[in-house]
């Protein structure tokens, strides 16, 4: 009998060190299959996001609010001669295709920050480019402490850390001139980046809903000097509000020896050095949506516009309504509710864009609006828009 109990006692240890493995053996089966599916959504979210090919064209509507717009579809876009050797971005060289931002005072850093912020928060497998003059890294004393100056150097410490930017000091555009003058520094130096081969550039301060289309333009389209969004629907003139570029040490030393010749605003620099339509983004490509949309525009909106159509089908909105000052500032309610769209719809797009902006700001700089003092203009005086183009006198 007491051999029996025995017996008994080890089958029962036995049963237990099995129950025991197997519930180990499960428990680490789990784990790992857990593990695993957290690796692969780990590497899914900061896999870089390939950008399509340009589609076949194709009749298509874009939800424009000025009718204007929507014009027949022309020719499809011309293409780099190896898109076809292409297979959905697998062959594209990303390290010579690029974004670029250019900051000539403080107040634009937090905007070309944010926005290159938002290139990498959707996955732009796309160089992040940030030209910035070259005298703010000049070492500074104690007494010679600026708040703004700080401010700039940690914004851009942010955008190498957070956001992988590239950062290129910028030389002035005419030698020997005041390196302090926002005015000394051109968008022309986009040009002598020469280690890229195409580079986008878009006109801040505005918010960026989709870059899957500038993505495929970046990507696909063939290398030309300049591709410049119209500045009217006529397509007559070229405007500063998106164009690519293809850098080119020629090209950067006739714009800069123009400038030099005599004083003049970027957009005047290129409209004398590059002639439409040539020197135009294809009609074809404004065809696929609102690639570039003022957000003065919501104000025109007509019957039956639908935010929600508007959102999903505009690339970037460029906050620039000539009453305000930039939605970097803060500004009366009351004069922000004057310049409200009539349209309902129209309104809350509106309104969601100006305060998106401002988390967005707070988000990735950590700054609140600036404080604004409305300005004394007398009358007959003219207001200068960002891009150089003159507003009706007041």
């Amino acid at each position: 009998m007491g051999r029996l109990l025995l017996t008994s006692g080890q089958v029962s240890v036995v049963l237990s060190a099995s129950i025991v493995f197997l519930f180990t053996f499960a428990l680490f089966l789990s784990g790992y299959v857990l593990q695993q599916r957290t690796v692969h959504s780990l590497q899914a979210a900061i896999k870089p996001r390939l950008p399509k090919p340009l589609p076949v064209a194709k009749p298509i509507q874009p939800p424009t609010l000025d009718v204007k717009w929507a014009r027949p579809m022309g020719g499809r876009p011309a293409v780099d001669e190896s898109i076809d050797q292409m297979i959905a971005g697998q062959t594209l060289d990303w390290s010579r295709l690029g974004y670029g931002q250019v900051v000539r005072e403080h107040v634009e850093l937090c905007s070309a920050v944010m926005l290159l912020a938002d290139l990498h928060k959707m996955k732009s497998p796309a160089k992040k480019l940030l030209l910035f003059p070259k005298s703010w890294l000049k070492e500074t004393t104690e007494d010679e402490w600026d708040p703004q100056m700080t401010t700039a150097r940690r914004l851009l410490r942010t955008a190498v850390r957070r956001y992988g930017v590239t950062l290129i000091p910028l030389e002035t555009i005419v030698d020997e001139v005041d390196e302090s003058l926002p005015s000394s520094y051109s968008l022309a130096s986009l040009y002598s980046l020469t280690n890229y081969e195409r580079i986008i550039y878009l006109q801040g301060p505005g918010v960026l809903l989709d870059a899957s289309a500038l993505d495929s333009l970046l990507a696909f389209s063939k290398s030309e000097p300049m591709a410049a969004f119209p500045a009217t629907p006529e397509r007559k003139d070229l405007s500063t509000s998106l164009f690519l570029i293809h850098p080119s040490m020629d090209t950067f030393r006739e714009l800069k020896e123009l400038r030099a010749s005599r004083p003049m605003s970027d957009l005047d620099l290129f409209r004398k050095t590059f002639t439409p339509p040539e020197s135009l983004i294809s009609e074809w490509s404004l065809t696929m949506g609102n690639v570039v949309y003022k957000s003065q525009n919501l104000r025109n909106a007509i019957d039956g516009f639908n935010a929600t159509v508007f959102q999903q089908a505009t690339t970037y909105v460029q906050l620039s309504d000539p009453e305000l000052p930039g939605p970097e500032y803060e500004v009366p309610y009351y004069e922000r509710v004057a310049l409200h769209p009539r349209n309902d719809e129209a309104r809350e797009a509106w309104k969601n864009l100006y305060e998106g902006f401002r988390q967005r700001r707070m988000e990735v700089c950590g700054l609140d609006l600036e404080t604004w003092t409305k300005p004394v203009l007398l009358s007959g005086s003219a207001v200068e828009t960002r891009d150089g183009e003159q507003a009706a006198e007041l």
